[in-house]
């Protein structure tokens, strides 16, 4: 199957997320990972919020990818908010469900770098994450873990958290740039690693060091080796989505949606140069 290439719903945060759909849609995106921001999906959205989003997406042929929730960072809760969480995640599968989503993010949580963690806090978030996992099996849905700072930063951090849930509906939402930032591995080495646990793949530009605006980049701007990345997806047949997920700021000479526009016309022209 070709790539395929989706939005993340946070570049266009600025939009309701009715406009964000359009836009996104006119500009030939086949998919978006919904955000649990505010003006797009938030665990209280109304079921009418929810019902027009995926008229809407039908309507114009694209696809929930993965609702990329902020439910999570277990590791360093209580257990009253843990539990709160956990409640957020039982709406997102309604919303999953009315969406014809299959996927949902929840993030374990930590201390920035995994090697600063102790053991307590991997078992709260196994624990949680374990939760999470049985109540979205019931429903034929999977949990995806972000390469994110905490305790999935790494390659090595993101199986030790996998192992230690031990569901089968739990993968990786694999973000190379995160990675880059992070890990010695973060492309082909990383994907060898990871195989058929890759469900999703997030795709922004960034740099290795701490430069104050390390990831304010447009794609192509920066260090991470996308070209290689995505033809190792071909070679192995990856059957999901590529999602651009920019943070560059929009300003006056650089709207979200050129900003939309840019990172859809670079990943098609990777794609295509493979």
């Amino acid at each position: 199957m070709a790539l395929r290439i989706a939005i993340c719903s946070k570049i266009l945060q600025e939009y309701e997320i009715s406009e964000a759909v359009s836009i996104a849609a006119e500009i030939g995106y086949e998919g978006m990972e919904v955000f649990g921001v505010e003006r797009h999906l938030p665990p209280d959205a109304s079921d009418s919020t929810v019902s027009g989003l995926a008229g809407q997406l039908r309507n114009v042929g694209m696809e929930c990818v993965t609702l990329c929730t902020y439910v999570g960072g277990f590791s360093q809760k209580s257990d009253d908010e843990c539990l709160t969480d956990v409640e957020h995640f039982r709406r997102y599968l309604n919303m999953a469900e009315e969406l014809e989503c299959d996927m949902i993010r929840v993030q374990p949580g930590g201390p920035p770098k995994p090697t600063s963690a102790r053991e307590d806090h991997w078992e709260r978030a196994a624990h949680y994450l374990r939760e999470c996992c049985d109540l979205a099996l019931s429903r034929d849905l999977g949990v995806v873990m972000e390469n994110n700072f905490g305790l999935s930063a790494t390659v090595d951090s993101t199986l030790e958290m996998i192992a230690r849930v031990d569901m089968p509906n739990l993968g990786v939402n694999y973000d190379p740039g995160n990675l880059y930032r992070l890990d010695r591995y973060y492309g082909i080495e990383a994907l060898a690693r990871f195989g058929e646990l890759v469900w999703n793949v997030q795709v922004k530009d960034c740099y290795r060091d701490d430069r104050v605006d390390d990831y304010q980049l447009l794609l192509g701007e920066g260090e991470v080796d996308y070209a290689s990345i995505f033809a190792w997806l071909v070679e192995m047949d990856y059957d999901g989505h590529l999602s651009a997920e920019s943070h560059r700021e929009p300003t006056r000479d650089l709207t979200a949606v050129e900003i939309a526009r840019h990172e859809y016309e670079t990943i098609r022209s990777l794609i295509e140069s493979i």
